[in-house]
């Protein structure tokens, strides 16, 4: 089953900004510094919520390797309802590696509920000397560029997934460690070997995303051929 596993897990389309983030955690520890994890704005009800869960399974992976690597990671939301959960995520990965005594709360931080309040906390954050590497995940707007501005004047390393074209827009300049759109949900797949997200992506990408195609393309026809009804 794990040599299945691994099989599906080779066959994923590769992402630099997933591929490279255990690299990235491993120079921060090197290094003696800290990853700033930035899940944005988004919150478990609303049209966010399907990314908030995904970027939650992605900082679940994240937080392990950090903690494992002794990167101990600082992990900022700009929504009440991911603080519990974020802080849940960072102390189970500490009570997996038997390090529960060096777990502090004070690693997951809500900053604001706004998103331009919370990307400028976010981006004093980033800020400060003890950030090495920045990872921005989540339900980001255009002012995602603080924090990449930020990072970017430090010359910190910056890894980001944004599904909002605004968003995508902003960070296209800053980072070519980028996950745009649809490959944000990618994150599991790409972090972890685990057979549920190897199979749903690529049913995404060899079924679903041939079939779009194919619908776009006959609807176009029939518009050309004066048979469809607009």
């Amino acid at each position: 089953m794990k040599s299945r596993g691994r099989s599906l897990h080779s066959k994923i389309r590769p992402l630099s900004a997933f591929q490279n983030l255990k690299h990235e955690i491993g120079r921060a520890a090197e290094s003696g510094g800290t990853v700033h994890i930035a899940m944005g704005n988004g919150g478990l009800v609303g049209d966010e919520a399907i990314t908030s869960f995904a970027v939650l399974e992605a900082v679940a992976e994240m937080a392990d390797t950090a903690v494992l690597y002794n990167a101990p990671p600082v992990i900022t939301v700009g929504d009440p309802t991911l603080l519990p959960l974020a802080q849940d995520i960072l102390r189970e990965a500490y009570e997996r590696h038997g390090l529960t005594k060096r777990y502090n709360t004070n690693q997951v931080r809500f900053v604001a509920p706004s998103p331009v309040a919370y990307a400028a906390g976010a981006a004093n954050l980033t800020a400060t000397g003890e950030v090495t590497t920045t990872l921005m995940m989540g339900a980001f707007g255009p002012e995602v560029s603080l924090i990449a501005d930020a990072s970017a004047r430090r010359d910190l390393n910056q890894l980001a997934a944004a599904a909002a074209p605004n968003a995508i827009a902003a960070l296209y300049p800053a980072t070519d460690q980028l996950a745009m759109g649809e490959e944000m949900y990618a994150a599991g797949a790409q972090l972890t070997n685990k057979i549920r997200y190897t199979v749903s992506l690529q049913v995404q990408d060899w079924f679903l995303r041939p079939l779009l195609a194919i619908i776009i393309g006959i609807i176009a026809l029939l518009g050309l051929a004066g048979l469809w009804g607009f």
